[in-house]
């Protein structure tokens, strides 16, 4: 019964130990090493519970924002205007829906637009004029969208009153592993070099991983070793009783083996 425990919960471990080392493709999921992932990302922030950064939400977050404005810390809101209006219209605030595009300032096509911060440049893909905050980065003035003129807000911020503060940015992809080490700079100077990059779990592949990554790495491989070192010694002890029963049967081959081997086993051999 013991061996048969011990294998069982060897099995599910090996499972789940190949889901958590399966490369995800979720868009903007920390999982991910795909161009859309966030995986570099979250290895070039400290972790921290004071800044919480939340990518392309796929689901109401509006409660998690709510908790770290309440603890006097700071969310930074990345997104365009299909995922994140929702949230951002109890602040007072909202993205536009038309792309900014600048034949001027870009990164050789007019949809990458190239902006600044205290000298630092970043690339933003697909970016949306962020309306009702208090501008922080702003398009040039040769950025334009299908109706107006720049300059655009595209990096915000909304302060709520007695609480902390929200950053709104209005590309989705500025913080991918394409973009994030010519970001990089420009996000340390706006947010700093700590923050909790929010999993964004959207598939049941990085929910499971999601899950385990509440533990410690650590654990998780000496727990898996101290399994798998446990498998191999009840088959070793097994193959040792078979071993000894069969030689006393070739002995006394009128016993019964049954008999002989709940004996064995009551006797604690195995």
């Amino acid at each position: 019964m013991k061996l048969i425990l011990l294998s069982s919960l060897l099995s599910i471990l090996i499972v789940l130990t190949l889901i958590y080392v399966t490369p995800s493709t979720t868009p903007f999921s920390v999982f991910s090493n795909s161009p859309l992932g966030l995986s570099s990302t979250e290895r070039y922030f400290t972790p921290s519970n004071n800044v919480v950064i939340i990518v392309q939400p796929q689901q109401n977050v509006t409660s998690l924002i709510k908790k770290v404005l309440t603890d006097n810390g700071t969310v930074v809101l990345v997104g365009d205007n299909s995922v994140i209006n929702n949230t951002l219209k109890e602040f007072g605030a909202y993205i536009g829906s038309c792309i900014i595009r600048d034949n001027v300032f870009n990164a050789g096509n007019d949809s990458e637009i190239e902006v600044f911060y205290q000298g630092d440049l970043a690339v933003f893909f697909d970016s949306h004029p962020i309306y009702n905050v208090t501008p922080l980065v702003e398009t040039s003035p040769y950025s334009y969208t299908i109706n107006q003129k720049g300059p655009f807000t595209v990096v915000g911020m909304i302060k709520v009153h007695g609480m902390g503060r929200i950053i709104v940015i209005s590309s989705p992809y500025v913080l991918t592993n394409y973009y994030i080490k010519e970001n990089l700079n420009f996000l340390y100077a706006i947010i700093g070099k700590s923050a909790y990059i929010y999993p964004n779990v959207v598939s049941p592949l990085d929910y499971v991983k999601a899950l385990l990554n509440q533990f410690s790495n650590y654990s998780y491989i000496v727990l898996l070793l101290s399994l798998v070192t446990f498998r191999l010694k009840f088959k070793r002890k097994n193959e040792e009783s078979k071993t000894v029963l069969k030689r006393l049967l070739t002995l006394h081959p009128d016993w019964d083996e049954n008999v002989l081997r709940r004996i064995y086993y009551d006797r604690g051999e195995e």
